[in-house]
């Protein structure tokens, strides 16, 4: 009986052009997935686009090929026909990836189709096809069929390596992930094309391995190459951060060389990629208030007040440019600017008006550049204004000491005749 049966289906398939020689055919139809197991199978049930290309030996009618539901599955499979043909799936588990069947029912326009995977636990974190059905008609054979086929066969190798790279990132083996993921993407983009959004979890992935390893200059020649024809703004997220990460990295190197000019290039590219990145803000301040150039400290800081998306990062902002403008008063009371550090000073209280410190930083300067009678006004004024005892005590304390200092210098001065 199961050599009449496997005679019939034989002579059934010799029915549907090109399928009895060998060769490679190219049939499409519908996928009715009927019965799901694994919890990740969320919108698979019901009817699907499928294709699939078989490659035929009318020798000893040995089969294989692949097939594919677009967005759904594709796997590949290979057996003789009169009997269930075994099916692969591109997963590094070799476990997972075997243990399912496609039985084959021939018809005159094509063939019919039985999918059986094995069943998953419904805690698996994965979905299996228990049973799904296949109509499919024959569409192309010749060149066609062949370019589909080297199209599917590129895609299921690319899935494969892709999960193989990932299984070794998972246990820290990044170095060795890298090559596979780098063929993958190769292989991805031969099978769906450059700007296919389904390239997109290839290259998150090789360039989450890039980080990893260090790769700095591979990485930058990904993302030159790639970040433009991502359509989708979760990936292009990741990869900004990634980018922003190297960028930060390399900018801390240029830094401990003391190549300031090279490390605030990268620290300004990291914060032009996300304007709203506190470490990029740092970063860029870092270098500025390293080399004392506190006019570029100013106007940066000035225009990310100015991008600023919340009232807490302005806040944050105002504080930090007003701990500037004291910075650089002090520089301009060192080259004996006065009357531009007591502006930066008035400055500095305005845009942080709870800090009582630039208070007693312009009393200090109106005794040194006027007398003590000007400083204690100041001081006086900065009574009235700061409530708080911790405040009024620094006024106090600074207040004592500038007396101090001008009985000090009395008697200079006395000495000095």
């Amino acid at each position: 009986m199961h050599l009449i049966s496997a005679l019939l289906r034989t002579a059934l398939f010799c029915v549907v052009p090109v399928s009895c020689f060998a060769g490679v055919d190219l049939y499409t139809g519908t996928m009715d997935i009927k019965v799901v197991s694994g919890k990740g199978c969320a919108g698979t049930l019901g009817k699907h686009d499928v294709s699939l290309v078989m490659r035929s030996d009318s020798e000893n009618v040995a089969v294989s090929g692949y097939f594919e539901g677009q967005g759904i599955t594709i796997g590949r499979f290979s057996g003789r026909l009169g009997a269930p043909l075994e099916v692969q799936y591109p997963l590094s588990d070799e476990s997972r990836a075997g243990g399912h069947s496609l039985a084959i029912i021939p018809v005159v326009s094509g063939f019919n189709a039985e999918l059986k995977d094995q069943h998953l636990e419904e805690t698996a974190d994965d979905c299996n096809f228990d049973q799904a059905t296949m109509t499919l008609r024959h569409a192309a054979g010749g060149k066609v069929a062949e370019t589909r086929f080297t199209q599917l066969a590129d895609a299921f190798e690319s899935q494969l390596l892709r999960s193989r790279a990932f299984s070794l990132s998972r246990t820290g083996r990044h170095e060795e992930a890298v090559p596979l993921y780098e063929q993958a993407l190769s292989l991805a983009e031969r099978a769906v094309g450059a700007d296919s959004d389904q390239l997109v979890p290839y290259i998150t992935g090789l360039a989450n391995a890039y980080v990893k390893t260090g790769a700095l200059d591979q990485f930058d020649r990904l993302y030159e190459q790639r970040f433009s024809s991502i359509k989708n703004e979760g990936a292009r997220a990741i990869l900004s951060s990634y980018r922003i990460r190297f960028l930060l990295l390399s900018g801390k190197d240029s830094l401990l060389r003391e190549e300031y000019g090279a490390a605030v290039e990268d620290f300004m590219n990291a914060y032009r990629l996300q304007p709203q990145n506190r470490e990029a803000v740092a970063a860029v301040m870092m270098v500025h208030l390293r080399t004392e150039d506190y006019d570029k400290a100013i106007a940066f800081l000035e225009a990310v007040e100015k991008s600023a998306e919340t009232e807490v990062m302005r806040q944050d902002v105002k504080n930090a440019l007003a701990q500037v403008y004291a910075l650089r008063a002090r520089k301009r009371d060192r080259s004996g600017e006065t009357a531009l550090a007591e502006s930066d000073l008035k400055r500095a209280a305005v845009l942080e008006p709870r800090a009582v410190s630039y208070v007693i930083d312009l009393a200090r300067l109106r005794h040194k550049s006027v007398s003590l009678a000007e400083a204690e006004k100041v001081l006086k004024k900065g009574l009235v204004r700061f409530t708080q005892e911790s405040d009024r005590q620094q006024i106090f304390a600074a207040r004592d000491r500038l007396r101090q200092i001008e009985s000090m210098l009395v008697k200079l001065r006395q000495v000095r005749g």
